[in-house]
């Protein structure tokens, strides 16, 4: 955390113990004449009064409610179900391993506790989770077999998994790469079928996701899902599912709650990208991307911070995964992936190039003494065939015909692709394009041989002349400013924030200038080309 986050969550908290009412004051002396200081900390309070409703509610787990549930219920039946054990419990109520003596075989159940069944917006939801999750039918998604009511008990009957939660198994240094992807695949497929019917989770996360001996994810909990309007065209009839959680009311897991979500706005399917980008984090990392010392300062995370880069933490953690992850977790929901069915295509992408063996990873360098041996094992080689082909070409012997060079398309997109640039490893190629509908020139990156490209930038100016850094850490590229003004700005091929470097004077208003950036070596320096203001003397090149 930089200093200035630091002061802004120090002067949080200490605004947070004062009343409401003296809150106001007490920013007046601490922030002074620093009116940023103040917007800031103002934001993050309002963001934690509207969270608060939600996140000072009483906890079921530990709480006597439970205990004395768990000893009513274990031993009784709840109509022809036989409760057994208790499985756990969550923010809607206590789960139970029951028997159902009518079909012979085990069954969970998932019972609202006695003490807040007086709760009619609680049992509302409680409701909900059942309608939601039996409305669907998938693999991935826990099954729902009725909803019952038993001497004012209410409860769920569901599918009984037997497995462990995802949070059991992420171990502290992170999962392997193959279960990475074999599990997000399976949640990504889950939320996209859940997201066609119309219903957001709202509450994704790692306690919320069921793993089985034989590695097949179940999502669970449904019950706060938002039901927004789809209509389904049946035997004549036409059903909508209303939203059921009005704007301002803030659900779910802080931890992996969206930024629109932690302060209480209107959210989307986006929403649960967001939070399955902090799931697949912690699945690679063992850490969460979003965590605070206090609620306050897990709320400014979210809202404000980046998490710390994955492939840092991971050792060979392939970039197109880190890209994914870092796409799901950006807080404009407009640059994230717009739709779990192209996140969910996008994993299983990788997933096919990681069971193949092409997958490329960020390997860091070890110097190990096999790793040694056979680097000199391989300079040995190339020695000899050096030799060898000295030895040949200096004899009589002729050279052979080298095979025709073939032209091979990187794109083949509608519109005008320009000023290509390959990283330095050669495999990705970044570039400006108008878009599908030639719109407007933005940044695009690809990874050579896959599909679709990803958008760097998406500012209404035009972007061209990107150029990639020798070490790979940045593209620089150009922008359009009025006045014949050129921004030069850096991004990193991750995407993210861009910053804007210098403004030089264009040196061609009508565009037919070719390269305009070019790196120093080491990639500390660029070389620009500028002119003076009246264009009475010849473009120079600038360091």
């Amino acid at each position: 955390m930089t200093d200035r986050w630091q002061q802004i969550d120090r002067l949080l908290e200490s605004a947070l113990e004062r009343e409401p009412s003296d809150r106001a004051r007490f920013l007046d002396q601490a922030c002074g004449a620093d009116t940023d200081l103040r917007r800031e900390v103002e934001g993050l309070v309002r963001a934690h009064d509207q969270a608060g409703s939600f996140l000072d509610q009483p906890q079921i787990q530990g709480e006597l409610g439970v205990k004395v549930e768990s000893r009513l219920l274990l031993g009784q039946h709840l109509t022809h179900y036989e409760v057994i054990s208790r499985l756990g419990e969550g923010g809607m109520g206590v789960v139970y391993k029951t028997r159902d003596k009518q079909l012979g075989r085990y069954v969970a159940i998932k019972v609202l506790p006695t003490h807040l069944v007086s709760d009619p917006d609680r049992k509302k939801r409680f409701v909900q989770e059942a309608k939601a999750a039996s409305a669907l039918n998938h693999p991935n998604i826990i099954t729902i077999h009725e909803i019952a009511i038993h001497e004012d008990i209410n409860f769920i009957v569901m599918e009984y998994v037997e497995g462990k939660t995802l949070a059991e198994l992420i171990p502290r240094r992170g999962l392997k790469l193959d279960h990475v992807l074999k599990y997000g695949t399976q949640i990504a497929s889950a939320l996209a079928k859940a997201h066609s019917a119309g219903i957001i989770h709202r509450d994704l996360k790692p306690t919320n996701v069921m793993v089985t001996d034989e590695g097949l994810v179940k999502v669970l909990d449904f019950g706060l899902a938002k039901l927004t309007e789809v209509s389904e065209s049946g035997e004549g009839d036409t059903r909508t599912l209303q939203s059921q959680t009005e704007e301002g009311m803030v659900i779910g897991t802080l931890s992996y709650m969206s930024p629109e979500q932690a302060q209480g706005k209107k959210v989307d399917a986006r929403s649960d990208i967001f939070s399955f980008g902090a799931v697949l984090y912690e699945m690679v990392t063992g850490r969460r991307a979003f965590q605070g010392d206090s609620k306050a300062s897990t709320i400014a995370a979210i809202l404000k911070e980046e998490p710390k880069s994955a492939s840092q933490i991971a050792e060979a953690l392939p970039k197109e995964l880190e890209r994914v992850i870092v796409r799901c977790l950006r807080k404009d929901r407009q640059r994230r992936f717009q739709t779990m069915a192209d996140l969910k295509v996008a994993l299983q992408e990788l997933k096919e190039e990681s069971d193949s063996g092409v997958l490329g990873t960020t390997v860091p360098t070890l110097k190990t003494p096999r790793t040694m041996k056979v680097l000199l094992l391989i300079f040995l080689a190339v020695v000899v065939l050096t030799v060898l082909g000295w030895f040949w070409f200096g004899g009589s012997h002729p050279p052979p015909l080298e095979a025709p060079m073939t032209a091979v398309p990187l794109t083949s997109y509608p519109g005008s692709e320009s000023y290509p640039s390959f990283s330095p490893d050669g495999s990705q190629v970044v570039f400006s394009w108008n878009g599908s509908k030639q719109e407007n020139f933005d940044i695009y990156v690809k990874v050579i041989g896959t599909e679709p490209p990803l958008p760097l930038t998406t500012n209404p100016a035009k972007d061209y002349n990107p150029a990639w850094s020798p070490d790979g850490r940045w593209i620089a590229f150009c922008r359009d400013l009025p006045g014949e003004k050129v921004g030069v700005i850096l991004i990193s091929p991750l995407g993210g924030p861009e910053r804007k470097l210098t403004e030089t004077n264009s040196p061609d208003p009508y565009g037919f200038v070719g390269s305009l950036l070019t790196w120093s070596p080491d990639s500390r320096s660029l070389v620009i080309i500028d002119s003076d203001e009246g264009r009475n003397n010849s473009d120079g090149l600038f360091l």
